[in-house]
């Protein structure tokens, strides 16, 4: 498989070991003009399939203005639905805007998303493979 690695400002977002999966780090706010790029970043990548997960480092997540979150919510319909979350490392204040961004998100979409917050990446690798056995067993999505 080919990886895929875009660097957004401080941010940086991969493609690598599973298709379906998004890795991030995030490091300091993200602003409305980054959000647009992300979604630029992650369209071509998720095309095609009936949902994605996301996974990664938020310990050094900063802020993310009100005009950053309503950009999420502009973009959202770009991508196939968001059907699991796990950070590790998550700050009081990351797992804060995540819990802001995200709850959005699900009721914009009427999304099935589940957060989780962890330790490390074992931990997240092993709740990601979870989800996905979970969604193997679901219904087809859109």
């Amino acid at each position: 498989m080919i990886e895929h690695v875009q660097k957004i400002g401080k941010h940086t977002f991969r493609v690598g070991e599973h298709e379906d999966t998004l890795e991030l780090t995030l490091r300091g706010d993200i602003a409305p003009d980054e959000v647009k790029q992300i979604f630029d970043f992650m369209e071509p990548r998720f095309a095609g399939r009936s949902y994605m997960l996301i996974t990664g480092d938020v310990s050094q997540l900063g802020r993310m203005g009100a005009e950053a979150r309503r950009a999420v919510i502009r973009e959202a319909s770009r991508i196939p639905p968001i059907r699991g979350l796990v950070y590790c490392r998550a700050t009081f204040s990351a797992k804060v805007v995540t819990e802001l961004v995200i709850r959005a998100y699900a009721l914009f979409t009427g999304a099935d998303l589940p957060i989780q917050f962890v330790e490390g990446e074992a931990e997240a690798r092993a709740w990601l493979e979870k989800r996905r056995a979970q969604l193997a067993g679901a219904a087809p999505l859109r």
